[in-house]
């Protein structure tokens, strides 16, 4: 009897044991309270049955309940910050966080993870949100330049049809080129639409940063001013590299460039920088930067928005194409302005 009841105490103590050393303390809080309700049921029994004290027998039973409320409590307290996690995924609250406690590694863990799940929950509805204003805000425009379009064909049409007979040959021609320069526009309109809502998957291998910039300044020798360009592709010796589609990303610095390059046109000092550098968290930065006149700040919001353009001949889509590519490889354009000093982009991969 002696030889079982000691096999059992070494048995459950290594148990504890191997719980403490792999930051189980929760398991081991458990494993302990079991332990104890074990012993003193045993030593319970023992002085029941030999009759020495039942007052000490009744002790122990009192104290077989308290540590078996206190696994209760404990476990009722795991199981309910699970439930309430359970129910705030489904119920798809990303405002919840559940806070760690330094005493349980194995706990902290948990909780660490479930606040990473919530967060990561919170920002797939950000993106959906982003995207469904960024599709309303299409829609809106597309809207908008359509209606300007079809009007005057409408309304011309309906005018040459009605006084076809009396109108001379020459107003009929003058407004038939009308109505074909407006079809021109809106196709033009529906092209760019196109470009911009077919672009294709981004087929990813490993690019040299150094051979982009030199595919770059190939690219846009004949553009004008492109003598203020100037590249850094990181320190000396550093090889900088971004996994990606080499097309999209010279297609989005290409937008991006020619931005800047108009924005210094005709000022005597204009530069744009094209720089390139391995960010705090290790991942490629490539930076943008002229200092132009810059983009005043009721502007910043919308710069991004398809088909919004302050340039008279300007499309409006490059700047969200940029966008798109950068979104189709997992990474974000961003840009900040001074106005009067400089203006920068920022795509980080």
């Amino acid at each position: 009897m002696r030889f079982v009841f000691l096999c059992l105490v070494v048995g459950l103590s290594q148990l504890m044991y191997l719980c403490l050393m792999y930051n189980r303390r929760l398991y081991a809080k458990v494993v302990g309270s079991v332990v104890l309700i074990v012993l003193l049921s045993l030593l319970g029994s023992w002085l029941l049955i030999t009759g020495l004290s039942f007052f000490l027998s009744f002790v122990c039973l009192l104290f077989i309940l308290l540590i078996t409320l206190f696994i209760i409590r404990l476990t009722n307290r795991f199981n309910h910050k699970l439930s309430l996690f359970f129910n705030t995924v489904r119920n798809e609250d990303t405002t919840q966080h559940f806070p760690a406690h330094s005493d349980d590694p194995f706990t902290d863990a948990l909780y660490a993870d479930m606040n990473h799940i919530l967060r990561q929950l919170g920002d797939k509805h950000l993106e959906v949100e982003e995207k469904s204003l960024y599709y309303e805000s299409i829609l809106r425009v597309m809207t908008h330049e359509i209606r300007n379009s079809i009007t005057p064909i409408v309304s011309l049409s309906a005018d040459l049809l009605k006084y076809l007979d009396c109108t001379p040959v020459s107003q009929q021609r003058e407004r038939l080129e009308m109505i074909n320069s407006q079809a021109k526009n809106l196709t033009a309109f529906l092209d760019s639409y196109h470009c911009l809502t077919h672009l294709p998957e981004p087929e990813c291998k490993a690019v040299s940063v150094q051979a982009l910039f030199t595919k770059l300044n190939r690219l846009l020798q004949a553009e004008p001013g492109s003598e203020r360009m100037v590249y850094s592709d990181g320190k000396a010796g550093e090889a900088l590299s971004v996994y990606g589609d080499a097309n999209l990303i010279t297609l989005a610095l290409i937008n991006l460039i020619r931005n800047a390059l108009q924005a210094v046109e005709g000022q005597a000092d204009g530069i744009v920088k094209i720089d390139a550098c391995a960010g705090a968290t290790g991942r490629l930065l490539i930076t943008i930067t002229d200092n132009g006149p810059g983009i005043p700040p009721e502007r910043l919001s919308v710069i991004f928005t398809p088909f919004y353009s302050t340039k008279s001949s300007g499309s409006g889509i490059g700047l969200p194409i940029s966008r798109r590519i950068m979104q189709l490889h997992g990474g974000q354009l961003s840009v900040s302005s001074v106005p009067g000093v400089r203006t920068t982009f920022r795509m980080e991969f």
